[in-house]
Protein backbone atom coordinates (compact mmCIF):
# COMPACT_ATOMS: atom_id res chain seq x y z
CA UNK A 1 0.00 0.00 0.00
CA UNK A 2 1.35 3.43 -0.91
CA UNK A 3 0.43 6.94 0.10
CA UNK A 4 1.18 10.43 -1.14
CA UNK A 5 1.24 13.93 0.27
CA UNK A 6 0.10 17.09 -1.45
CA UNK A 7 0.67 20.58 -0.11
CA UNK A 8 -2.99 20.99 0.85
CA UNK A 9 -3.02 17.64 2.68
CA UNK A 10 0.09 18.63 4.64
CA UNK A 11 -1.58 21.96 5.48
CA UNK A 12 -4.83 20.33 6.61
CA UNK A 13 -3.12 17.60 8.65
CA UNK A 14 -0.65 19.87 10.45
CA UNK A 15 -2.37 23.25 10.20
CA UNK A 16 -3.67 23.43 13.75
CA UNK A 17 -0.67 21.81 15.42
CA UNK A 18 1.92 23.95 13.61
CA UNK A 19 -0.18 27.14 13.39
CA UNK A 20 0.09 27.15 9.62
CA UNK A 21 -1.20 30.03 7.47
CA UNK A 22 -1.76 29.50 3.76
CA UNK A 23 -0.18 32.39 1.84
CA UNK A 24 -0.43 31.31 -1.80
CA UNK A 25 -0.37 28.30 -4.11
CA UNK A 26 -2.76 25.76 -5.53
CA UNK A 27 -5.11 23.99 -3.12
CA UNK A 28 -5.87 21.30 -5.68
CA UNK A 29 -5.73 17.82 -4.09
CA UNK A 30 -4.52 16.39 -7.42
CA UNK A 31 -1.61 18.82 -7.61
CA UNK A 32 2.07 17.86 -7.39
CA UNK A 33 2.71 15.38 -4.59
CA UNK A 34 5.46 13.31 -3.01
CA UNK A 35 5.15 9.56 -2.47
CA UNK A 36 7.00 6.72 -0.77
CA UNK A 37 9.20 6.35 -3.86
CA UNK A 38 10.64 9.80 -3.15
CA UNK A 39 11.98 8.56 0.20
CA UNK A 40 14.64 6.56 -1.65
CA UNK A 41 16.02 9.64 -3.34
CA UNK A 42 18.95 11.57 -1.94
CA UNK A 43 17.23 14.93 -1.26
CA UNK A 44 15.66 15.18 2.17
CA UNK A 45 11.91 15.49 2.36
CA UNK A 46 11.94 18.49 4.68
CA UNK A 47 14.73 20.71 5.93
CA UNK A 48 16.44 24.07 5.86
CA UNK A 49 17.66 25.84 2.75
CA UNK A 50 19.58 23.39 0.56
CA UNK A 51 20.80 24.65 -2.80
CA UNK A 52 22.69 21.51 -3.85
CA UNK A 53 19.88 19.00 -3.26
CA UNK A 54 16.72 21.05 -2.61
CA UNK A 55 14.32 19.60 -0.04
CA UNK A 56 10.76 18.80 -1.06
CA UNK A 57 9.58 21.08 1.74
CA UNK A 58 11.98 23.99 2.13
CA UNK A 59 11.85 25.59 5.57
CA UNK A 60 13.10 29.15 5.93
CA UNK A 61 14.03 30.63 9.29
CA UNK A 62 15.77 33.89 10.24
CA UNK A 63 19.20 32.69 9.03
CA UNK A 64 17.86 31.60 5.64
CA UNK A 65 15.84 34.79 5.14
CA UNK A 66 18.84 36.95 6.11
CA UNK A 67 21.04 35.01 3.70
CA UNK A 68 18.63 35.52 0.81
CA UNK A 69 18.23 39.21 1.66
CA UNK A 70 22.01 39.66 1.58
CA UNK A 71 22.24 38.52 -2.06
CA UNK A 72 22.21 40.82 -5.04
CA UNK A 73 18.85 40.91 -6.80
CA UNK A 74 20.06 38.83 -9.77
CA UNK A 75 21.69 36.18 -7.56
CA UNK A 76 18.70 36.19 -5.23
CA UNK A 77 16.32 35.49 -8.10
CA UNK A 78 18.59 32.71 -9.43
CA UNK A 79 18.82 31.11 -5.97
CA UNK A 80 15.07 31.12 -5.35
CA UNK A 81 14.46 29.80 -8.88
CA UNK A 82 16.88 26.95 -8.28
CA UNK A 83 14.93 25.95 -5.15
CA UNK A 84 11.53 25.98 -6.83
CA UNK A 85 12.59 24.52 -10.17
CA UNK A 86 13.72 21.34 -8.41
CA UNK A 87 10.11 20.35 -7.72
CA UNK A 88 9.44 21.71 -4.25
CA UNK A 89 6.17 20.68 -2.64
CA UNK A 90 6.02 23.80 -0.48
CA UNK A 91 8.02 26.69 0.93
CA UNK A 92 7.43 27.17 4.65
CA UNK A 93 8.50 30.32 6.46
CA UNK A 94 8.80 29.96 10.24
CA UNK A 95 9.39 32.11 13.33
CA UNK A 96 6.44 34.36 12.40
CA UNK A 97 8.54 36.10 9.74
CA UNK A 98 7.01 38.01 6.89
CA UNK A 99 7.38 36.37 3.49
CA UNK A 100 9.86 38.33 1.36
CA UNK A 101 8.31 39.63 -1.86
CA UNK A 102 10.81 37.84 -4.19
CA UNK A 103 9.88 34.49 -2.61
CA UNK A 104 6.18 35.27 -2.91
CA UNK A 105 6.56 36.25 -6.56
CA UNK A 106 8.61 33.16 -7.45
CA UNK A 107 6.21 30.82 -5.60
CA UNK A 108 3.26 32.24 -7.55
CA UNK A 109 5.20 31.85 -10.81
CA UNK A 110 5.89 28.15 -10.18
CA UNK A 111 2.49 27.63 -8.48
CA UNK A 112 4.30 26.31 -5.39
CA UNK A 113 2.49 26.35 -2.05
CA UNK A 114 3.73 29.11 0.24
CA UNK A 115 2.96 28.58 3.92
CA UNK A 116 3.77 30.68 6.98
CA UNK A 117 3.95 29.72 10.66
CA UNK A 118 4.63 31.37 14.01
CA UNK A 119 6.40 28.20 15.19
CA UNK A 120 10.20 28.24 15.26
CA UNK A 121 11.79 26.91 12.10
CA UNK A 122 13.71 24.06 13.76
CA UNK A 123 10.49 22.80 15.35
CA UNK A 124 8.81 22.87 11.95
CA UNK A 125 11.60 20.73 10.49
CA UNK A 126 11.30 18.15 13.30
CA UNK A 127 7.52 17.80 12.91
CA UNK A 128 7.64 17.78 9.12
CA UNK A 129 10.31 15.09 8.95
CA UNK A 130 8.36 12.85 11.34
CA UNK A 131 5.03 13.47 9.60
CA UNK A 132 6.37 12.79 6.11
CA UNK A 133 8.36 9.69 7.08
CA UNK A 134 5.41 8.07 8.89
CA UNK A 135 2.81 9.06 6.29
CA UNK A 136 4.88 7.70 3.41
CA UNK A 137 6.19 4.63 5.23
CA UNK A 138 5.59 1.19 3.69
CA UNK A 139 2.31 -0.37 4.81
CA UNK A 140 0.55 -3.71 4.63
CA UNK A 141 -2.57 -5.37 6.04
CA UNK A 142 -2.51 -8.83 7.62
CA UNK A 143 -5.44 -11.06 8.49
CA UNK A 144 -5.55 -11.85 12.20
CA UNK A 145 -6.02 -10.36 15.65
CA UNK A 146 -3.36 -7.96 16.89
CA UNK A 147 -3.02 -7.72 20.67
CA UNK A 148 -0.76 -6.50 23.42
CA UNK A 149 0.19 -9.43 25.65
CA UNK A 150 2.54 -8.69 28.55
CA UNK A 151 3.54 -5.42 26.80
CA UNK A 152 4.50 -7.37 23.63
CA UNK A 153 2.73 -6.78 20.30
CA UNK A 154 1.40 -10.21 19.24
CA UNK A 155 -0.38 -11.01 15.98
CA UNK A 156 -2.65 -14.07 16.24
CA UNK A 157 -3.11 -15.74 12.85
CA UNK A 158 -4.72 -18.94 11.61
CA UNK A 159 -7.20 -20.40 9.17
CA UNK A 160 -10.90 -19.52 9.47
CA UNK A 161 -12.43 -21.40 12.39
CA UNK A 162 -9.09 -21.96 14.16
CA UNK A 163 -10.24 -19.91 17.16
CA UNK A 164 -8.37 -16.61 16.77
CA UNK A 165 -11.21 -14.47 18.11
CA UNK A 166 -12.00 -16.89 20.94
CA UNK A 167 -8.35 -16.81 22.01
CA UNK A 168 -8.39 -13.01 21.84
CA UNK A 169 -11.55 -12.90 23.95
CA UNK A 170 -9.99 -15.15 26.60
CA UNK A 171 -6.83 -13.00 26.63
CA UNK A 172 -8.98 -9.91 27.12
CA UNK A 173 -10.61 -11.60 30.10
CA UNK A 174 -7.12 -12.20 31.48
CA UNK A 175 -6.24 -8.49 31.34
CA UNK A 176 -4.49 -8.14 27.97
CA UNK A 177 -5.40 -5.52 25.39
CA UNK A 178 -6.85 -5.49 21.87
CA UNK A 179 -5.35 -3.36 19.12
CA UNK A 180 -7.11 -4.60 15.99
CA UNK A 181 -9.26 -7.51 14.85
CA UNK A 182 -9.49 -9.03 11.38
CA UNK A 183 -7.35 -6.55 9.39
CA UNK A 184 -4.64 -4.79 11.41
CA UNK A 185 -2.49 -2.35 9.44
CA UNK A 186 1.30 -2.52 9.78
CA UNK A 187 3.71 0.30 8.96
CA UNK A 188 7.50 0.06 8.78
CA UNK A 189 8.50 3.16 10.73
CA UNK A 190 12.21 2.31 10.86
CA UNK A 191 14.52 -0.31 9.30
CA UNK A 192 13.88 -2.69 12.22
CA UNK A 193 10.49 -1.66 13.62
CA UNK A 194 6.96 -2.41 12.40
CA UNK A 195 4.10 -0.56 14.05
CA UNK A 196 0.60 -2.04 14.06
CA UNK A 197 -2.64 -0.05 14.22
CA UNK A 198 -6.36 -0.56 13.69
CA UNK A 199 -8.35 0.76 10.70
CA UNK A 200 -10.84 3.41 11.73
CA UNK A 201 -13.84 1.31 10.72
CA UNK A 202 -12.78 -1.56 13.03
CA UNK A 203 -11.89 0.47 16.10
CA UNK A 204 -12.77 -1.28 19.42
CA UNK A 205 -14.50 -4.18 17.60
CA UNK A 206 -13.98 -7.93 17.92
CA UNK A 207 -16.01 -10.41 15.87
CA UNK A 208 -16.72 -13.75 17.58
CA UNK A 209 -18.57 -16.55 15.82
CA UNK A 210 -21.99 -17.02 17.32
CA UNK A 211 -21.92 -13.66 19.10
CA UNK A 212 -21.31 -11.31 16.22
CA UNK A 213 -19.44 -8.03 16.62
CA UNK A 214 -18.53 -7.05 20.19
CA UNK A 215 -17.44 -3.61 21.34
CA UNK A 216 -14.42 -4.37 23.51
CA UNK A 217 -14.16 -0.87 24.93
CA UNK A 218 -17.76 -0.91 26.16
CA UNK A 219 -17.49 -4.46 27.53
CA UNK A 220 -14.08 -4.33 29.24
CA UNK A 221 -13.36 -0.61 29.61
CA UNK A 222 -10.91 1.81 28.03
CA UNK A 223 -7.90 -0.04 29.42
CA UNK A 224 -8.72 -3.09 27.28
CA UNK A 225 -7.97 -1.25 24.03
CA UNK A 226 -4.67 0.13 22.80
CA UNK A 227 -4.11 2.40 19.83
CA UNK A 228 -0.92 0.88 18.43
CA UNK A 229 2.00 -1.42 19.25
CA UNK A 230 5.22 -2.64 17.67
CA UNK A 231 4.88 -6.10 16.10
CA UNK A 232 7.26 -8.48 17.89
CA UNK A 233 5.72 -11.95 17.70
CA UNK A 234 3.25 -13.98 15.63
CA UNK A 235 1.26 -16.84 17.17
CA UNK A 236 -0.18 -19.04 14.44
CA UNK A 237 -3.06 -21.38 15.27
CA UNK A 238 -3.03 -24.56 13.19
CA UNK A 239 -5.72 -27.23 13.04
CA UNK A 240 -3.92 -30.61 12.64
CA UNK A 241 -5.13 -32.94 9.90
CA UNK A 242 -5.23 -35.66 12.58
CA UNK A 243 -6.11 -34.00 15.93
CA UNK A 244 -5.29 -37.19 17.82
CA UNK A 245 -1.70 -37.07 16.53
CA UNK A 246 -0.61 -33.48 15.92
CA UNK A 247 2.72 -33.14 14.16
CA UNK A 248 5.36 -31.62 16.45
CA UNK A 249 8.66 -31.16 14.66
CA UNK A 250 10.80 -30.31 17.69
CA UNK A 251 9.75 -31.35 21.17
CA UNK A 252 12.49 -29.26 22.80
CA UNK A 253 12.29 -25.98 20.91
CA UNK A 254 8.68 -26.12 19.76
CA UNK A 255 7.39 -25.25 16.30
CA UNK A 256 9.17 -21.95 15.72
CA UNK A 257 9.95 -20.15 12.48
CA UNK A 258 9.83 -16.64 11.02
CA UNK A 259 7.41 -14.84 8.73
CA UNK A 260 8.30 -11.92 6.50
CA UNK A 261 6.25 -8.80 7.13
CA UNK A 262 7.37 -5.82 5.01
CA UNK A 263 10.65 -7.67 4.35
CA UNK A 264 11.38 -8.03 8.08
CA UNK A 265 11.58 -11.49 9.64
CA UNK A 266 9.13 -11.68 12.55
CA UNK A 267 9.38 -14.68 14.94
CA UNK A 268 6.42 -17.05 14.63
CA UNK A 269 5.25 -19.79 16.97
CA UNK A 270 2.78 -22.38 15.66
CA UNK A 271 0.34 -23.85 18.19
CA UNK A 272 -1.76 -26.90 17.24
CA UNK A 273 -5.44 -26.42 18.05
CA UNK A 274 -6.59 -29.52 19.95
CA UNK A 275 -9.76 -30.01 21.98
CA UNK A 276 -9.18 -29.51 25.68
CA UNK A 277 -6.09 -27.31 25.36
CA UNK A 278 -6.18 -23.96 27.15
CA UNK A 279 -4.78 -21.85 24.33
CA UNK A 280 -4.86 -18.66 26.37
CA UNK A 281 -2.50 -20.13 28.97
CA UNK A 282 -0.27 -21.58 26.26
CA UNK A 283 -0.21 -18.27 24.38
CA UNK A 284 0.77 -16.42 27.57
CA UNK A 285 3.52 -18.97 28.18
CA UNK A 286 4.72 -18.53 24.59
CA UNK A 287 4.97 -14.76 25.08
CA UNK A 288 6.74 -15.13 28.43
CA UNK A 289 9.23 -17.55 26.88
CA UNK A 290 9.77 -15.15 23.96
CA UNK A 291 10.49 -12.32 26.42
CA UNK A 292 13.07 -14.51 28.18
CA UNK A 293 14.74 -15.29 24.85
CA UNK A 294 14.91 -11.57 24.09
CA UNK A 295 16.85 -11.22 27.34
CA UNK A 296 19.22 -14.04 26.33
CA UNK A 297 17.72 -16.98 28.24
CA UNK A 298 16.71 -20.08 26.24
CA UNK A 299 15.17 -22.83 28.40
CA UNK A 300 15.74 -25.54 25.76
CA UNK A 301 19.44 -24.67 25.42
CA UNK A 302 19.87 -24.69 29.20
CA UNK A 303 18.13 -28.06 29.42
CA UNK A 304 20.34 -29.56 26.68
CA UNK A 305 23.47 -28.22 28.36
CA UNK A 306 22.39 -29.63 31.73
CA UNK A 307 21.60 -32.99 30.15
CA UNK A 308 25.02 -33.08 28.47
CA UNK A 309 26.75 -32.39 31.78
CA UNK A 310 24.85 -35.23 33.46
CA UNK A 311 25.78 -37.65 30.66
CA UNK A 312 29.43 -36.64 30.93
CA UNK A 313 29.34 -37.07 34.71
CA UNK A 314 27.71 -40.52 34.47
CA UNK A 315 30.20 -41.58 31.82
CA UNK A 316 33.08 -40.44 34.02
CA UNK A 317 31.69 -42.25 37.07
CA UNK A 318 31.35 -45.48 35.04
CA UNK A 319 34.95 -45.24 33.84
CA UNK A 320 36.22 -44.65 37.38
CA UNK A 321 34.20 -47.57 38.81
CA UNK A 322 35.49 -49.93 36.14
Amino acid sequence: MTSSITAIRLFEDLGERLQLQWVSGSRDETAYSISSEDLSERPAMAGFLNLIHPNKVQVLGPEEINYLESLESTEKFATITRILAGGALAIMVGDGLDVPEPIRTAAEKYDTALIRSDIRAYELVNYLQYYISTTLARRTTRHGVFMEVFTIGVLITGDPGSGKSELALELLNRGHRLIADDAPEFTQISPEIIDGTCPEALQDCLEVRGLGVLNVRRMFGDAAVKLNKFLRLIIHLEIPSDPSRPVINDRLHGDTSTLKVLDLDVPRITLPVIAGRNLAVIAEAAVRDFMLKMKGYDAASVFIERHSRLLQRNSRDLNESS
